[in-house]
């Protein structure tokens, strides 16, 4: 009986101990599927995550294509709408010109018209004066007296003469309509030209008005994106700003303190020859000691001189072109070729996006890939760097003023080299995020003040 009890306890453990065995299998495989059920949720949101990132920032990009492009837009609508008003004040000046020469045409063919009336009116009168006779001579000699004869024949000369000036006039009234007849239908010519390219304007201007459009309803739609491309913009424009005013005060600070020295250089070389001269003074008609007073000067003034031919480049191109300041209006383009200026100087409301206000420290050129960007006046290239958005930077000093060259590459100066008026910097460079546009970003400072280049260069 105990036999049997211990057999079916030892049934019942066997049992109970399957069990549990079972039980925590199951365990570790929930365990095990709830690991992986987490760790797939945590790939999952890595890669929406990155998912939503990368969305984040393609919009970031299209939209900042989309603000070039609408840049472009702008530009190209205030050149059709100057055009338009170009052409159309041309053919109103055409218009004017052809009433006038048609009044002018009008007024010769009644003249013309009168002249050969009135000439031919003498023509029969004088015919009829002499009819009978069947020659000029048979006129003359047709006379009852010498007297008669002479004066018959003086009368034949005059309106021989007469006839030939009446006949040149006629003539060149004639030519002289001829004339103003094909310089109106040239100007008629001229008329229809003009009017072919005022329709092609305005259907340029309405095509880029309706893509504006477009572009304008596409930035609103993505006003988050709007925002942080601006924000961004402002905020690379910022620390360019920042980093040109303090290269600049560096300049100052740096050419205040040559100044200092050479004050102080000079000071001591002063003091130095007021000690010399005092302490072994020349002996009246030593030859030796007047020579050697004459000489003492010249000892200083290798100084000046070396510093004078510093900064010879400037005096010789002011000696051939005037100043920097004096050819306000009239200095070089920054680049050469075809160009547009896509973003003026200043602040200003968006023409397009309400609420969007943009504020440029110069301006920004379009150019066409592979341009290149020349110096404006000759100068000396005073720093040379780089900054986010901008690419390469090249600084140019021009005495007082300075120009700068935003959005370079492939440079061609080096720091502290001369340039001449003309000269090539680098090239534009072409942005492969924004299409391959090239723009250049161009400013004017007189020291840390910011000047307008648009009315500085031509």
């Amino acid at each position: 009986m105990r036999h049997i009890a211990i057999l079916l306890l030892t049934a019942v453990i066997i049992a109970v101990s399957a069990q549990d065995a079972d039980a925590a299998r199951r365990r570790s495989r929930q365990k095990q599927r709830g690991i992986e059920t987490v760790k797939k949720e945590q790939r999952d949101t890595r890669n929406a995550i990155r998912q939503t990132a990368e969305q984040i920032e393609s919009n970031k990009r299209n939209t900042a294509r989309s603000l070039s492009r609408l840049e472009s837009l702008d530009a190209d609508m205030a050149v059709n709408a100057r055009s338009i008003e170009r052409i159309s004040a041309q053919v109103d000046s055409i218009d004017s010109r052809i009433r006038a020469l048609t009044d002018s045409v009008d007024a010769l063919e009644k003249k013309l018209g009168q002249m050969r009336e009135s000439y031919g009116r003498m023509v029969r009168r004088i015919h009829e004066h002499q009819r009978g006779t069947t020659s000029a001579l048979a006129f003359i000699f047709s006379a009852e007296t010498v007297s008669q004869g002479y004066r018959r024949m003086r009368y034949l000369k005059e309106v021989s003469a007469w006839r030939e000036r009446r006949s040149q006039e006629i003539a060149g009234r004639a030519d002289t309509l001829r004339r103003q007849k094909e310089h109106l239908s040239a100007m008629h010519a001229e008329k229809a030209a003009s009017l072919s390219q005022l329709a092609a304007a305005r259907r340029d201007l309405k095509a880029s008005q309706e893509q504006t459009a477009r572009i304008v309803d596409q930035l609103k739609k993505e006003s988050t994106s709007l925002r942080q491309v601006l924000k961004e913009k402002e905020a690379k424009a910022r620390a360019l700003d920042a980093e040109l005013d303090r290269l600049i005060a560096e300049e100052q600070r740096r050419q205040e303190e040559e100044q200092r020295r050479e004050e102080e250089r000079r000071r001591k070389l002063a003091l130095e020859k007021q000690k010399k001269e005092s302490s072994s003074p020349a002996p009246k008609g030593d030859k030796k000691g007047k020579d050697a007073g004459k000489a003492t000067p010249s000892a200083p003034s290798k100084t000046p001189d070396r510093q004078q031919r510093t900064y010879a480049t400037a005096d010789e191109t002011r000696a051939l072109t005037g100043s920097f300041e004096s050819n306000k209006g009239r200095l070089l383009f920054p680049v050469s070729g075809r160009y547009r200026v896509v973003r003026p100087f200043g602040r200003r409301q968006h023409p397009e996006l309400p609420h969007v206000v943009t504020e440029n420290a110069g301006i920004d050129i379009e150019v066409s890939a592979g341009a290149t960007a020349r110096a404006v006046f000759a100068g000396k290239v005073s720093a040379i760097f780089r900054q986010p958005g901008y690419n390469t930077i090249v600084m140019v000093r021009h005495g007082r003023y300075l120009t700068i060259y935003a959005g370079l590459t492939d440079i061609t100066v080096r720091n502290g080299q001369e340039l001449k008026q003309g000269q090539t910097i680098g090239k534009v460079f072409a942005d492969p995020d924004d299409e391959g546009r090239a723009v250049l970003h161009f400013e004017l400072r007189r020291e840390k003040e910011k000047l307008n280049p648009s009315l500085w260069v031509k």
